[in-house]
């Protein structure tokens, strides 16, 4: 008995992994594809495998510490890595994990299907895909649009006997909804082309508004960051010129009147005096750090607000992917309804001609019957793949979502405390020291009246 071999595909591209899934599909393997090493870990722990496709890079760990897992728990399990391109390190590194090869298909997956074959039916010739290229791009598009599409069986022979007329109306009209659905896929394929044409023209569109917004808004704020800086250092050098001509008139003004010779009352209100011109000084320097300080705090408080605004795009982007998956859940299960019901009628066919009430009971069904038969549970199979790999995908965005809504309690947090900064420092100041020029009068006063 040839029983089905299971592969473990474990993949971070998701249009590589959808596209090995359906070739291995195709070819009659029973395929297990995840984009997030944990849950193929997990499936690892309960299921057997004969086979396990690797792509590098993952993206939650290293695809050599994947293996190196992978081997604890099957270690007898083959593997080959799909890596972007042939480097010695990796090949030696792959060499000390036990890997069967490795390999750079670089889109040729027609080279992976060959050492898959190899390695699972040795001494055996591949046998043709049932589904032909065109047939295989009408699955993509029912699983990509979720479609209404139904596989119709072949029409059989017109060789009938004459009491055959019911069977044959019925093969007639089977041949002809055959025909609608053809045309139909036909019309589909083209629209889809135009779809993806005009999408990928939007989309280069706005990637370039975003982007040229996001440069926008940093230059922005760059000038603000500038300006502010540059008003503060125009308002520490008037400060700083104003103090030292005042200081420089003082000084001058002291060392006259201590040439001319003071008494010891006027000397000690003159050291007051520099004692106050001291406290001054201390006082702009502190008051010139807390510019310093402000300054900062609104730089930090125009990065939070990009950051959130950065948040806000990210969220809505992914509510979009989210109800677009949704949607695509939501066509493949009505598909997936549609292909159930598929087989009770071709079951029923099959019932209505062996029952020996006819009178043509000898009459053999023709090869196309088990063809159609195949070729819809290849599409079963093909279906249950495609609805493992997107509740992968449902996972990953759920993670994606708690991930952006921790990060954005981060920031209201911090928005917050530099809120609650910013308004203490624009309460009121502390009192400065008055400092006029009475001392130097009343010394000036004391030297005139001694000196007469």
């Amino acid at each position: 008995m040839n029983f089905v071999k299971k592969i473990l595909l474990v993949h971070g591209d998701t249009k590589a992994r959808r596209t090995l899934t359906l070739l291995l599909a195709g070819a009659g393997y029973d395929v297990r594809p995840y984009g997030r090493t944990e849950v193929a870990l997990e499936t690892a722990h309960s299921e057997w495998f004969d086979l396990s496709l690797v792509g590098d890079p993952l993206p939650e760990m290293s695809s050599f510490s994947f293996i190196e897992a992978l081997k604890k728990l099957q270690p007898s399990v083959p593997v080959l890595l799909l890596v972007n391109q042939l480097e010695l390190p990796s090949v030696i590194k792959g060499i000390r994990l036990a890997v069967t090869d490795v390999l750079a298909p670089g889109g040729d997956w027609g080279l992976v299907m060959e050492r898959v074959n190899a390695l699972l039916r040795p001494g055996e010739t591949p046998a043709p895909l049932d589904l032909s290229p065109e047939e295989l791009a009408e699955v993509e598009t029912i699983l990509a649009k979720g479609s209404d599409t139904t596989i119709s069986t072949i029409p059989f022979a017109a060789d009938l006997p004459p009491q055959a007329g019911v069977l044959r109306e019925e093969l007639q009209r089977l041949a002809r909804e055959r025909s609608d659905f053809k045309k139909a896929a036909e019309r589909l394929a083209q629209e889809k082309t135009a779809l993806e044409a005009e999408l990928k023209t939007h989309l280069a569109r706005h990637g370039d508004v975003a982007r040229l917004e996001a440069e926008l808004g940093e230059l922005r704020s760059e000038h603000e960051i500038v300006a502010a800086a540059q008003a503060a250092v125009d308002d520490k050098a008037r400060a700083l010129a104003t103090a030292r001509e005042q200081l420089a008139r003082e000084r001058a003004t002291l060392a006259a009147e201590r040439a001319q010779g003071l008494s010891a009352e006027a000397a000690k209100r003159l050291n007051s005096t520099e004692e106050l011109i001291r406290e001054r000084e201390m006082l702009e320097d502190l008051r010139l750090d807390l510019r310093a300080e402000d300054v900062r705090l609104r730089e930090e408080a125009s990065k939070a607000r990009l950051a959130q605004i950065l948040l806000e795009s990210e969220r809505r982007q992914l509510h979009e992917d989210m109800d677009l998956a949704r949607e695509q859940e939501a066509n493949l299960r009505a598909y997936e309804q549609r292909l159930r019901s598929l087989p009770a009628e071709v079951e029923a066919v099959r019932v209505h001609r062996a029952a020996p009430r006819h009178p043509f009971d000898q009459f053999q069904y023709d090869a196309s019957l088990e063809a159609a038969w195949n070729k819809i549970n290849r599409a079963m199979d093909l279906l249950e793949a495609e609805r493992r790999s997107f509740t992968d995908e449902k996972l990953t965005f759920k993670e994606t979502l708690a991930r952006l809504e921790q990060k954005e309690k981060t920031l209201q947090s911090r928005e917050a405390l530099l809120v609650k900064h910013d308004q203490d420092l624009n309460a009121a100041p502390p009192p400065r020291p008055s400092f006029t020029r009475e001392p130097f009068k009343a010394a000036k006063a004391i030297f005139t009246s001694d000196k007469k």
